[in-house]
């Protein structure tokens, strides 16, 4: 009962702010609807915002940071500040700054600029990101994964400088270096196992097992990318000249933490049974006693250095013909680095014993990467009403490669105490070597002959060939065939639209856009080490359509649609595998917008989507496996399931003048998916989203004087996410409030 009570003030509640709005809009004494123009709020050449935000979040604050993009604790700092005069009469300085705690939102930008002679331009910015470190949720054990620290952040910042020379009649030069970083930690969608899911032991011939892929793991970013680009422009008779030299330079070490059967170590007394003794002991002493804890964190980092120049030139041949003439040149020079550190909790006779191995350890590799660009195009204005482009990219790509690691595997002796724990190593090396070629011819036409009616097209279609030969461990080859694989690999791309604009009247214009995609990938294996055979071939065909309609000068409908299908074909190791059908996609979304502005003292905005996804692979094709000799027969299409992604959308803003100083919004959101199949938790994991989310905001502005202003907005945010059982909601009210100054 306090539930349905609940969702019936909510409806409540929503319905009566839309309808106060609305008459709101359409009630508004005389004095507001007849505010006059040096009434408005002013536009400061310069100023300064003071915000301050806070908020009262009960529930899952990471969910709700996750899902608002602002902190849940609330920030204080300068929103905005801008400073712009001119020190002379050919001489602008222009400053932006922003510093924001809470959000870690900060900006210094300057830029000086001297009428032709130049300009420097430098800055530095920074922002939060923030992620949520939870794992999965088991429906029959209401069983809840997060991480022990939940709240995760990632900070992306940006330093710039660039100097700009720009004379009369001379070469336009620009120097411009960038340095960004990406730190902190995320959430990853690679998860951990667990077995303590709430369904029973199984054992051999039940094919179904009680492991899911659920705990939750995360990844500690450590990223640099660094830039340094010279560029030349200049004009030569009717050709445009751009010239640029290129420096680029990466440095990353990321590593992902995971944990497998977090808790869980097997009883000596178990784990001593032989193998055909253990199911029946371990389901006597429960999940949390099936498998042993493993600890991993891999590291992956890569270093490249990137030397490139690249040239375009523009030519009017013609008043009607033009020519684009470009090319690149690009040499990378990349490091590879990386380890699979694990620490295993291996049952002994004398207690568990934290194992400490390298899986995977040692990684140290290279690469050289040359790649050759060239493109042309000719563009022809045969009129006023037809264009067309026609033009041609062709592609060099030649790419060495090896790498050297060693893997370690540990034996743990059980005769002595304490136990002695041997490791073994075995080096492994890999290499690769791919050369190919890709031409990509382009064309584009565009008539606006027929009145009140513009049609266009664009087409391309993109092919590559050429041979990748490697030498990897993990290479599916038979040991007959050695680690060699040799392969001819090839590629076709092909991506058309065709569209129409037409203004059927002034009160009604429609616009639709045909689109044809497909994508071909394949790889031959030839010779005496011969390599892979497969094939991947997807296609996406669909159409848009927009349709715009304003029976009067005060209310207009915008109405969308769209129509997207896909499909895809494999076929897999060996050319005797037929090609079989692998995906059927189907993405509908219709979506409308009312815009209402009764007078220059309202607005109102209305906005409803809805969106239907469907991705299928085998399901429900899928049936069931049959019995064997070790293993029930069983239902295949309850693990082989439709990824659902369907969602409904709306939102309200209104706007309106309370009187000549004070303006009042009102804002509501609305997200809902229905998508969660808990009851599949029996034999998969149960992915499928179904989450609702809502809030709403009421906001003042108020001019006090000709250089004070000052905005307040006060809103409520509800999450209702039974995906994860409840345990991801979070309500409450957050408040913000800023001043405004003109400096």
């Amino acid at each position: 009962m306090h539930a349905m009570n609940t969702k019936i003030f909510a409806t409540i509640r929503s319905a009566g702010l839309l309808t106060g709005s609305l008459l709101l809009c359409a009630g508004l004494p005389a004095r507001a609807a007849d505010k006059a123009e040096s009434d408005a709020f002013p536009t400061y050449e310069s100023y300064i915002k003071i915000t301050g935000q806070a908020g009262a979040i009960t529930g899952d604050k990471a969910a709700f940071q996750n899902r608002t993009k602002q902190p849940s604790d609330g920030g204080v700092g300068i929103e905005e500040l801008h400073l712009s005069k001119d020190v002379s009469k050919t001489t602008t300085v222009v400053f932006d700054g922003k510093a924001l705690a809470g959000s870690e939102d900060y900006l210094a930008h300057l830029n000086v600029t001297k009428s032709e002679v130049g300009s420097i331009d430098a800055g530095y910015k920074r922002f939060r990101t923030f992620y949520d470190g939870a794992g999965g949720f088991f429906p029959l054990s209401n069983q809840w994964l997060p991480l022990t620290q939940e709240d995760l952040h990632v900070d992306r910042s940006k330093f710039w400088i660039e100097g700009k020379l720009a004379l009369k009649d001379m070469p336009e030069v620009t120097v411009r270096y960038t340095n960004e970083l990406r730190s902190g930690r995320k959430d990853s969608t690679i998860w951990g196992s667990s077995d303590l899911t709430g369904l029973p032991f199984t054992v051999a011939p039940n094919p179904i097992t009680q492991t899911r892929k659920g705990t939750p793991s995360y990844l500690q970013l450590g990223e640099r990318h660094e830039n340094l680009e010279l560029e030349l422009r200049h004009k030569i008779g009717k050709t445009e000249v751009q010239f640029t030299l290129l420096g680029d330079r990466t440095k990353n070490l990321d590593t992902r933490y995971f944990t497998n059967f977090p808790g869980a170590v097997i009883p000596w007394s178990i784990a001593g049974l032989a193998t055909a003794a253990q199911p029946a002991a371990k389901a006597a002493v429960g999940a949390a006693n099936w498998n042993n804890q493993a600890w991993f964190a891999q590291s992956d980092g890569i270093a490249t250095q990137t030397t490139g120049a690249t040239f375009n030139s523009d030519t009017a041949l013609t008043d009607k013909l033009s020519f684009h003439l470009g090319g690149t040149y690009e040499l990378l020079h990349g490091d590879l680095t990386g380890n699979r550190p694990t620490i295993t909790a291996t049952p002994t006779s004398s207690g568990a014993l934290a194992v400490s191995t390298a899986t995977f350890t040692g990684l140290a590799g290279g690469s050289r990467i040359k790649n050759y660009v060239g493109n042309a195009s000719l563009t022809y204005k045969a009129s006023k009403d037809l264009s067309v482009k026609i033009g041609f990219r062709d592609q060099d790509e030649y790419v060495r490669g090896s790498s050297t690691y060693s893997v370690v595997a540990a034996t743990v002796g059980t005769t002595v105490v304490p136990p002695t724990v041997t490791l073994a190593t075995t080096p492994r090396l890999a290499y690769s070597k791919i050369d190919q070629q890709t031409q990509t011819p382009v064309a584009e036409l565009r008539y606006t002959g027929i009145k009140n009616l513009s049609l266009y097209f664009t087409g391309s279609k993109r092919s590559l060939d050429g041979t990748e030969n490697n030498s990897s461990a993990f290479n599916t080859l038979t040991a007959a065939n050695g680690t060699i694989a040799n392969n001819n690999v090839s590629e076709k791309h092909g991506d058309y639209s065709l569209g129409a604009n037409w203004k059927v009247s002034p009160q009604l214009s429609l616009r639709a856009e045909a689109f044809d995609k497909g994508h071909k990938d394949g790889s031959v294996g030839f010779g005496t080490r011969v390599g892979d055979y497969y094939l991947l071939d997807s296609q996406s065909k669909g159409y848009k359509l927009t349709a715009i309609a304003k029976p009067n000068a005060v209310v207009s409908f915008t109405t969308r649609f769209i129509d997207q299908r896909s499909t895809m074909q494999v076929t897999g190791f060996l050319p005797t595998f037929p090609a079989n059908d692998s995906l059927d996609g189907k993405n509908y979304m219709i979506g409308e917008t009312i815009d209402w502005t009764p007078d220059k003292s309202c607005y109102v905005q209305l906005n409803a989507n809805a969106t239907y996804n469907v991705i299928s692979t085998v399901y429900p094709r899928a049936g069931w496996t049959p019995a064997t000799a070790t293993a029930n027969a069983w239902d295949t299409n309850k693990v082989v399931q439709n990824s659902n992604n369907n969602y409904v959308t709306g939102s309200l803003l209104a706007g309106f003048v309370v009187d000549k100083d004070t303006d009042a919004q009102v804002q509501l959101n609305y997200y809902r998916a229905n998508n969660g199949n808990a009851f599949l938790a029996t034999t998969t994991m149960p992915f499928g989203v179904n989450v609702q989310d809502s809030s709403v905001t009421v906001g003042l502005k108020r001019k006090f004087s000709d250089k004070w202003i000052a905005s307040g907005k006060i809103g409520y945010f509800n999450s209702r996410n039974d995906t994860t059982g409840g345990f991801a909601n979070y309500h409450g009210p957050v408040a913000y409030l800023t001043l405004e100054h003109a400096l």
